[in-house]
């Protein structure tokens, strides 16, 4: 995995849980990378490497530096899971699989109308995703120019529709509105953030609505704890991890992924994590 910060990451033990399932004598390693050095790192990452898992603040470079994107890397500009071949580097996104597939399984369905909080490379991913599905979303974030051509360039992608709002409190009260999903595609919360949450007290979080967080470490966010005092139905980032990590293992190995060997070696990481 490259990205930065990247030691925080469960994924090694997700990971080389699969590979041992399945007898497979390959190693996952922890690179880190920092923002803007992608590009530097290129040439030693895909000569050591079969595939990488990518992520912030990456994404959209490596979508930009593979030879080729799946469709849904394209729709995107963000790529999450690369695989390296004597014919280049083949650029996938398999976080808006893992969304979803996350969110069917907690949640037991999908929403008509979602906001997304984040401009960055796992917003397009999710955005993407729900708008393949017909579902109506609403991006706020602090980045205008990023926020704008996010909207620009997804629009079409699917039956759903999709606007940007900026930032601001008011801007995601008025998104929240209706909305039956909140995601939060930020890294408020997680280990660089820890005590930042994308919502703010004077939001309101309706007790009907379902709550996102794309972060899975730490367990309490600031987010999560305001999701379940106010009765919201809460989904997990740890989910979304696992399905898009098995996405990536059979990308990279050709060999169906051990799903339940996965889900609980990142149970068992985090709880050393605490």
């Amino acid at each position: 995995m490259v990205g930065d910060p990247v030691a925080h990451s469960i994924s090694p033990a997700i990971q080389s849980a699969a590979f041992a399932a399945l007898d497979l004598a390959w190693k996952y390693q922890l690179v880190r990378v920092p923002e803007g050095g992608l590009e530097q790192a290129w040439p030693d990452l895909s000569r050591r490497f079969r595939g990488l898992n990518v992520t912030s603040p990456h994404k959209q470079e490596a979508a930009r530096l593979a030879d080729a994107l799946s469709p849904t890397a394209q729709i995107c500009a963000s790529v999450n899971t690369l695989t390296f071949s004597p014919s280049g580097a083949f650029g996938d996104s398999t976080d808006g699989a893992g969304f979803l597939a996350a969110l069917r399984r907690s949640a037991g369905r999908l929403p008509t109308r979602a906001v997304v909080v984040g401009t960055g490379g796992a917003a397009r991913a999710v955005a993407a995703a729900l708008l393949a599905e017909g579902v109506e979303v609403l991006v706020v974030g602090r980045n205008l120019t990023a926020g704008t051509a996010l909207a620009s360039e997804l629009a079409g992608a699917g039956a759903g529709a999709v606007s940007f709002r900026g930032d601001g409190d008011r801007a995601l009260a008025e998104a929240l509105d209706g909305a039956e999903l909140l995601v939060n595609a930020t890294t408020l919360g997680g280990p660089r953030f820890p005590e930042l949450s994308p919502v703010a007290d004077a939001v309101l979080l309706s007790s009907d609505l379902i709550v996102f967080d794309l972060v899975y470490w730490p367990r309490h966010t600031p987010l999560r704890r305001r999701a379940r005092a106010e009765g919201c139905r809460l989904v997990d980032g740890l989910e979304m991890l696992v399905e898009q990590g098995a996405l990536a293992f059979e990308a990279w190995t050709g060999i169906n992924a051990p799903l339940p060997v996965m889900r609980e070696a990142a149970n068992r990481a985090l709880e050393v994590l605490g």
